[in-house]
C-alpha cells in the first residue's frame, strides 16, 4: 500500500497546473515555480486518487487512502523533481509537466489545482 501511495504521489507531483501554458506544451521552470504553493488532486495511472500539498521552499506532502508521506521538490531543466522516503525510495524522480486543458500531465499522472 505504501508503494502505491508513493507512485501515486510521485505521479501527482509531475502534473502541476500552469495557467499560461498552451495545450501540449511542456511548462518552463518559471511556469512550474509560479504554481506553488497549492493543493492538487491527482489521478495516477488513471485509477489511483491522491491529494498533494506543495509548499514554497521545497516541502511537499501527499495523502492517499489514509496514508501520508512528506518529501521535497525542486524544478530543474524544465522538469518537476521530487524525492520521498517511500514513494521514490529516497531517489530523485523528475518529469516534464504538460498542460492539457484544466489538467496537467506527467509520467503516468494527471492533476489539477483544488
Amino acid at each position: 500500500m505504501a508503494a502505491r501511495f508513493g507512485l501515486v504521489f510521485l505521479l501527482l507531483l509531475c502534473l502541476v497546473p500552469a495557467r499560461q501554458a498552451a495545450a501540449d506544451d511542456s511548462l518552463t521552470d518559471q511556469q512550474i515555480l509560479r504554481l506553488f504553493p497549492g493543493t492538487f488532486q491527482a489521478v495516477i495511472k488513471g485509477k489511483y486518487q491522491a491529494t498533494v500539498t506543495v509548499k514554497r521552499g521545497g516541502a511537499i506532502a501527499g495523502e492517499m487512502a489514509g496514508l501520508q508521506e512528506q518529501g521535497r521538490w525542486t524544478v530543474r531543466g524544465g522538469e518537476l523533481c521530487i524525492v520521498m522516503p517511500n514513494m521514490t525510495r529516497g531517489r530523485v524522480e523528475c518529469s516534464e509537466v504538460v498542460a492539457d486543458g484544466t489538467w496537467y500531465r506527467g509520467r503516468n499522472v494527471a492533476f489539477r489545482r483544488l
